[in-house]
């Protein structure tokens, strides 16, 4: 379901007004940042809509932005209604780690919900055909989609229905992120490890925000339940390697790099919000696929935006 990318630089280094988002978009804002911060259902997926909207005109994926931000823009008004979800009975390391968090029929129902919501208008023909094929899917079929994307182990034939199952898991699981206390973490202290303290999903990416050090703090984002932690610059967020680590940026992207471990060949995005003030990890990640084109020809890997899992061919 996605375009061929590029390597071209694919996004607007121009500045957009201030928002709130997490406090990362707001310059000064965050001279002591929170080693970790839990979701706000309020502005999360609205937030992800608007970033990803702004950055379609003129982008050589403008419309399978589109098509994510109407995704995101569905997944915020299915918020609404959705009946009450399952909190972890145990709290303490990952408490919402999909292999020991038995997740509920919720998820189910916020998929139901985005797919009456969203505007078919945004979606082209293979996203208009899988959508129709899960409205008419049953419990079974679709937990064994939810099964396969949270394991990363898919099927032939599951790309296009996966961005809405996706879409769905992230509801449910940014949902009951945003209940936790981060008391109920095991630490409220900056990690040091590159996967979510809430739920143990990698990071989609990483922000580097002005303050706090010389340097600014720098929060990665979960691709899952959107926690954000604090976490070491210069370290690699797959094996905490912090030798051999190099940088590389595509032409005209000076509020972008790829932070690349030569241990173990694994690399991360890292966006610095003094070169652009509107940055959300998620769809800032989405529309700089032509640098994950260039790293992974140098043969550097990552676990892939949930929104382009399978398709990264």
């Amino acid at each position: 379901m996605v375009p061929p990318g590029s390597r071209q630089a694919l996004s607007s280094d121009k500045p957009a007004a201030p928002t709130t988002a997490f406090g990362e978009n707001t310059l000064g804002d965050i001279a002591e940042s929170d080693p970790i911060r839990m979701p706000d259902l309020a502005t999360v997926f609205a937030r992800r809509a608007e970033r990803l909207a702004e950055l379609a005109p003129g982008h050589e994926l403008a419309g399978f932005l589109r098509m994510i931000a109407a995704l995101a823009a569905a997944q915020h008004a299915s918020l609404a209604n959705l009946p009450p979800g399952t909190l972890p009975g145990n709290i303490g390391k990952t408490p919402l780690d999909p292999a020991t968090w038995t997740r509920d029929a919720s998820w189910r129902a916020a998929l139901a919900r985005i797919l009456e919501l969203i505007d078919r208008a945004a979606l082209p023909a293979e996203a208009l055909a899988a959508r129709t094929s899960l409205i008419g899917a049953g419990a079974e079929e679709l937990e064994g989609l939810a099964d396969r994307f949270l394991d990363g182990d898919l099927e032939p034939g599951d790309a296009g229905r996966v961005v809405f199952v996706a879409a769905a898991l992230q509801v449910a699981w940014t949902r009951m992120a945003a209940l936790l206390d981060k008391a109920d973490l095991a630490s409220d202290e900056p990690t040091t490890s590159g996967d979510c303290p809430a739920c143990g999903s990698p990071s989609v990416a990483g922000i580097v925000s002005p303050g706090g050090t010389k340097f600014g703090h720098r929060h990665l984002h979960c691709s899952l339940c959107a926690t954000s932690w604090r976490y070491v610059r210069a370290r690699c967020v797959h094996c905490g390697a912090t030798d051999k680590i190099s940088f590389r940026n595509l032409a005209g992207t000076s509020y972008l790099r790829a932070e690349c471990c030569e241990n173990c060949q694994g690399y991360s995005k890292v966006f610095y919000i003094e070169k652009v003030r509107s940055v959300e990890a998620l769809a800032d990640d989405l529309a700089s696929l032509g640098l994950d084109m260039l790293v992974g020809e140098e043969g550097f890997g990552r676990a892939p935006n949930p929104f382009v899992l399978g398709d990264m061919e």
